[in-house]
């Protein structure tokens, strides 16, 4: 939504100090904090100089004040800070608290509109899942805005609302993250859904200070559904925990895409989950079946998360995200009992500690058709066993052994801009 100075003012109120901002300019964006979908070229935006201590488990912390007036001056933006605050040389509008102006303009956005609000939770999976519904939304025609960042947090969910849905925006398809015991449940209530879908749950996030359990787990992302609203949980869940339906949650068993081919997508329970979320919506806001086969078929993974890619002439797959146990062991819930080939150049658990999820590891390392290039860092990182080998017989495997469904993986090696998985396997090996 477009907002002007005054508009701004007005929703506002009693939080305004000052402001030197001549006329009544209206702004393209209103910069809450960064996220991706950020047009290049702001003409009109309202930067605010927002900062955060950390504390929630939401961020890492981060403090826009030392560079906030510099960066609007430079680009011509306009600056929100408050009071005490340096504008420098850039028009501002000053605020008691620029966390208030941001949930006041978010709530004034939500009465503006009415969307259709689609949730996924679960371990792993969530962000191909949301991007699956929101292709299949388009292939149908329908208007859908996705929220996506690295780490959806209020402030980044207010930003995505502030500035990507309009008075007409149809559907908004959303993955709900936990990483703290509440997130789920104080994202669901920042922007309940009007469906939800958990597909699975798994060790990775039993830590000390996260999730003790399993159960643990599940009692944090059952908190995604408002009451009112319908939910849908994946049955294999709660048969594995031994738990009764939640309430007013209903049970669905995965179905496979029979007839369908997208050779873009592996082998796993987590595509055969994936469509069938797909499906569950899709017979709740009655899209015809040849929809939800189209985009199945035309459907190509979003944010290198994964990529197909060719080696040598081998087909294979490029897994470049954190070595979370979850992540790495999905690629071995196969569909037929096929085990893949894994080749990790390099493990990297980013901020999870994996002696909470040893046991994930321990059945992925213990593949005979797994290896690991053999590092100092990959034998510091790997609290598991795991079939270490130099690089001479590393590339050996890889270009001489390996055949049919391979997965390589080099953590975090997707998050580097421009980063090409085919031209570095070829160039490396």
């Amino acid at each position: 939504m477009e907002f002007s100075k005054e508009e701004i003012t007005q929703i506002a109120g009693d939080e305004v100090i000052e402001t030197n901002i001549k006329d009544n300019p209206k702004y393209e964006w209103i910069d809450v904090v960064g996220i991706p979908q950020r047009p290049e070229g702001l003409q009109s935006n309202l930067y605010l100089a927002t900062h955060s201590e950390g504390k929630g488990g939401w961020d890492n912390g981060f403090d826009r004040r030392p560079s906030a007036a510099k960066v609007a001056y430079d680009k011509g933006w306009h600056l929100g800070l408050e009071a005490g605050g340096e504008a420098g040389g850039a028009e501002y509008l000053m605020v008691r608290d620029l966390d208030s102006l941001a949930h006041k303009l978010y709530e004034h956005a939500r009465n503006e509109s009415n969307p259709y609000i689609i949730g996924v939770t679960g371990s792993v999976g969530k962000t191909t899942t949301v991007a699956f519904l929101e292709h299949l939304l388009k292939t149908s025609e329908s208007e859908v805005t996705r929220f996506y960042s690295k780490r959806l947090t209020p402030l980044s969910v207010m930003c995505h609302y502030i500035n990507r849905v309009e008075q007409d925006t149809p559907f908004i398809v959303m993955e709900y993250s936990a990483y703290l015991k509440d997130h789920v449940a104080q994202l669901s209530e920042l922007l309940p859904p009007n469906i939800a879908f958990l597909t699975n749950i798994y060790d990775t996030h039993i830590n000390a200070g996260m999730f003790e359990s399993k159960q643990d787990i599940l009692e944090s992302k059952v908190r995604v559904k408002p009451t009112e609203s319908e939910g849908y949980i994946n049955s294999r869940v709660l048969q594995e925990l031994s738990v009764p339906m939640p309430k007013d949650w209903k049970g669905f068993n995965v179905e496979l895409p029979e007839g369908l081919l997208n050779n873009r997508l592996p082998p796993t329970l987590r595509t055969a989950e994936m469509y069938t979320v797909g499906k569950l919506l899709s017979d709740e806001i009655n899209l015809p079946p040849r929809i939800l086969a189209q985009a199945f078929e035309t459907f190509a993974p979003s944010e290198n998360r994964i990529l197909k890619t060719n080696y040598r002439g081998k087909e294979m797959f490029f897994h470049g995200e954190t070595s979370g146990g979850s992540r790495l062991s999905s690629w071995f819930e196969t569909l037929d009992g096929t085990c893949p080939w894994f080749m990790v150049e390099e493990v990297n658990f980013a901020d999870e500690d994996p002696q909470g999820f040893k046991n994930l590891l321990s059945k992925v390392f213990d593949s005979d058709k797994s290896y690991v290039l053999d590092t100092p860092t990959n034998r510091e990182r790997l609290p598991v066993r795991a079939h270490f080998v130099d690089a001479e017989e590393f590339g050996e495997i890889l270009r001489d052994k390996v055949n049919g469904y391979a997965v390589y993986h080099k953590a975090l090696a997707t998050r580097n801009p421009g980063f090409e998985p085919e031209e570095y396997l070829n160039k490396r090996w």
